[in-house]
């Protein structure tokens, strides 16, 4: 038996499609070209051409991106204290019990709050901080 008969291509060579596409980037056609170059060819077969059109899609449209939700609720004035916060979150409970704000926008909203709560925290704790290390100087 001579060589690689009845085996397949030989190991690290490139097959068909391969050598077809860089055929295709040697003569300068993109992927993409190509695939709307087979899409538009009526002599083409029409399997073939939904597949390349299939191909093309995502780079020729891409996805419409979905419009930001807007989410409005009763804020009282002060929000740095407890109080404030306090009487924040009751207003978003009520807003959610009420049905004008989904669960998931109300659980994002809490979660900013959080953070809100905590930054306040933080500035207060540094404030009280620095006026014991004045007072001790």
């Amino acid at each position: 038996m001579a060589g690689n008969a009845g085996k397949g291509r030989e190991a690290g060579s490139r097959n068909r499609r391969t050598l077809a596409m860089m055929a295709l980037a040697e003569a300068g056609e993109t992927p993409v070209a190509h695939a709307l170059r087979v899409m538009r060819d009526d002599t083409q077969l029409p399997d073939l051409r939904m597949h390349a059109a299939r191909i093309a899609a995502p780079y020729v449209h891409p996805r419409p991106q979905p419009e930001p939700r807007l989410v409005a609720f009763d804020l009282p004035e002060q929000i740095g204290g407890s109080d404030g916060l306090l009487a924040t979150h009751e207003a978003l409970l009520r807003a959610m019990a009420s049905g004008d704000i989904a669960l998931e926008d109300a659980r994002d909203i809490s979660s900013m709050l959080e953070t809100h709560r905590r930054l306040v925290e933080t500035v207060t704790l540094e404030t009280r901080i620095a006026a014991l290390e004045k007072a001790a100087r």
